[in-house]
Order: structure tokens, then sequence, then C-alpha cells
């Protein structure tokens, strides 16, 4: 059981849509664009490193400490944090559920995740037209569907597993998701990666998705997210990350923590 509060150092991903001016802000010169930053991870070959914020002293990964941090035994971290920014168009891609992940993938959990937007005038596309969406996948012809959405700073979006979505270029956001990396692209504007035909379709799903401007706080039966001001105290389990420096913090399930500066909470 700790007896402080950890921090987590970030991985860096180089993406073929990413954006150097996440290069910049993290000061990172010998990388290619950078689209993802991963904040906190669990997730095998990609675990961020804890630390204690007070001591400095050097933990190791999440993983070796699940019960510690969250107070229960799970088969993995169960929450992943990301923060994103976009150049281009990502792949229109779908995530499979628990269902499909546990019986097709051998993974404990699909991939839902919310989407916490940082920027003006974000681009975003989403479908939850089953019918629609194969079509356009058989077809290779996403122009029926492809009917792009502007989404504002402090927007948030609740994507289920199951529904069609992407990212437009200029775009910068916070991801929290289920500890998954299942992804099945439907198309990927000519970009010589592989497409997941069958298990994209297989993956569909007419679930609701949600746009909103963040309220207090926003649950789902995944994870929920609350913004925190300075100066409020913060109960554990989960991850805190400041919006102003992207320094996060993990605040295990029996301790408590008092925001520096205001952010964003995530719990289960």
């Amino acid at each position: 059981m700790f007896d402080e509060i950890l921090k987590s150092k970030p991985i860096f991903v180089e993406k073929v849509w990413g954006d150097f001016s996440l290069n910049k802000e993290f000061n990172i010169e010998n990388m290619d664009k950078i689209g993802e930053v991963w904040l906190f991870s669990g997730f095998e070959g990609y675990e961020t490193e804890l630390y204690g914020m007070e001591s400095n002293n050097f933990y190791g990964n999440p993983s070796e400490y699940i019960k510690d941090i969250f107070g229960m035994e799970l088969p993995r971290i169960p929450l992943l944090l990301k923060l994103i920014s976009t150049t281009q168009w990502l792949s229109i891609q779908v995530h499979p559920d628990d269902d499909i992940a546990r019986n097709a993938e051998n993974e404990p959990w699909g991939k839902t995740e919310a989407w916490y937007f940082l920027n003006e005038k974000n681009e975003i596309f989403i479908s939850n037209d089953v019918e629609k969406n194969k079509n356009a996948i058989d077809s290779g012809d996403w122009d029926k569907v492809f009917k792009p959405t502007k989404l504002n700073k402090n927007d948030l979006l609740f994507i289920p597993a199951g529904v069609v979505h992407t990212l437009g270029p200029n775009s910068k956001l916070l991801e929290i998701q289920q500890t998954s990396n299942l992804t099945y692209r439907l198309y990927d504007w000519g970009r010589p990666r592989e497409i997941h035909v069958e298990k994209g379709k297989n993956a569909l799903k007419n679930c609701p998705f949600v746009i909103a401007n963040l309220p207090k706080e926003f649950k789902t039966q995944y994870f929920t997210v609350l913004e925190k001001d300075n100066g409020e105290i913060i109960k554990g389990p989960g991850i805190f990350v400041e919006f102003e420096t992207y320094e996060t913090f993990i605040i295990p399930f029996n301790l408590e923590y008092t925001a520096k500066k205001k952010g964003l909470f995530f719990t289960l």
C-alpha cells in the first residue's frame, strides 16, 4: 500500500498524423512528429514509470501495483490516459467491445473511450449507423457517411466500443480509455496500413454516443471524468492531470490529493 501520491513519466509515440507541436511542448528533439503522449499506461510494452511525488523514489511500472492503486484485483491496470494532437485525419476506425476482445483477441477488455478537447474548432466524425457503415466498408466509399462535425474546447465526446469514428487535423485532446490497444481500421486515406474489413464489420454496434460540454462529473460504466479546481480535494483511486503542464498524478485508493492547478480526474 502506498503512503504517497505518485507521478507518471509519459511515453511519446510517433504517428503519421502526429504534430511537431507536441515535440516542442515536451522538448523532444530526437523523434519524428509525436501524435500520442501516453500520460499513464499499464499496457504491456507501453508502461509509464511511477515515481513518488514527494520522495521522487522510483517504484516501477503500474502493472506491478494494480491492487495498491485501485484497491482490487484486476487483470490489468484498467485505465489508460493519452494526450493526442493531430495534423491529419486519423483512420476511420472502430474498437471491439469486451465480448469480442475476450473471444476473438484473447484480451480482457475492448476499448470504450472518451475525448476531452483542449483546442477550439476540433474536427471529428462519428457514426453508429450499422448498415451505412457496413456498406461503406464493403464499397470503400465513405462519401455518403462521412459527415465531419466541429467540437470546441471543453467539449467531451463519449465513444462506446462498436461506434465508427475518427479525428481530424488541428485537434488536441485528452483521451481516457479502457486499457486496450485494439483498433480496427476501416479506411485510411490511401496510407499503406492494414485495413481490418471483417473484424471491423463484426465489431459494429448501434450504441448511443454522447457529445456534451463537460459537466462537473461525467459518469459511464467504464470510467468517470471529473473536473477539479485548484484547492479541491481528490480522493483516490484515479488519475489526475493538470491542464497547463499535463503533469499526471496517480492517487491510490487509500490516499487523497489537494489539486494545485485545475485539471481532470479519471476514476472507475
